[in-house]
């Protein structure tokens, strides 16, 4: 299995480059980073945008998806200690840790209904009207590799330039600031389920498997 991360900026690189650097010792990490000479067993890709783009994690899966022909499992580095690599994925489905409702908690305190005409408008350039009450959260992404992956790229290279300007530094409601005072791009989960369903992708979360989590089994 071909894993994946991104750890940028100082903050997050004193925290979690322990967390990184253990995973690796066990596993293949692709790790996109803008400080490589952190992580001396991954193999590392350099951050090169001047501006945070949370959106940037889907371009590094694909391009790591493309070049080994492989499903590439992307988990953020605060997760990285917590997952379950024994877990045996199939070869087509698309994975995420959980699968929410837009109209629910936590989606709608980040993603307001007002906002919804906007993103179809988005949609609509790859040719895609539908948006979904689903919703796949980022923090864990199990991207298959398909035959059809040099196509799916395009719309996601379509869709990253109004995704970027409609999830910018400026925040739409206080529940983003989180977000929005580091970088652009948040809400990405809104384009990988517009791709999952413009391409019928099938979407699991990890309830199939023996802990029905993703997360490695708690000894108490």
């Amino acid at each position: 299995m071909i894993y994946a991360t991104k750890c940028i900026g100082e903050e997050w690189n004193s925290k979690y480059v322990n967390s990184v650097n253990k995973f690796c010792k066990k596993n293949v990490l692709h790790i996109l980073t803008d400080n490589n000479t952190l992580f001396q067993n991954g193999i590392c890709y350099p951050y090169q945008r001047d501006v945070f783009s949370y959106y940037e994690k889907i371009n590094h899966i694909l391009n790591i998806s493309e070049k080994y022909k492989e499903r590439v499992t992307y988990i953020d580095s605060d997760w990285l200690e917590a997952y379950d690599t024994k877990n045996k994925l199939d070869n087509d489905s698309l994975y995420t840790y959980s699968i929410f409702n837009i109209f629910k908690k936590p989606v709608s305190n980040y993603i307001s209904v007002e906002q919804h005409p906007q993103i179809k408008e988005n949609f609509k350039k790859i040719n895609h009207e539908v948006l979904e009450d689903w919703y796949i959260p980022e923090a864990i992404i199990s991207f298959p590799y398909r035959e059809d992956l040099s196509v799916i790229k395009k719309d996601f290279n379509i869709l990253q330039p109004p995704h970027e300007k409609m999830f910018n530094t400026k925040p739409h409601r206080r529940e983003v600031t989180r977000y929005s005072r580091v970088g652009v791009g948040y809400g990405e989960g809104l384009v990988i389920t517009a791709i999952a369903s413009k391409y019928k992708i099938k979407v699991k979360d990890y309830s199939e498997f023996p802990n029905r989590t993703w997360r490695k089994e708690q000894i108490i």
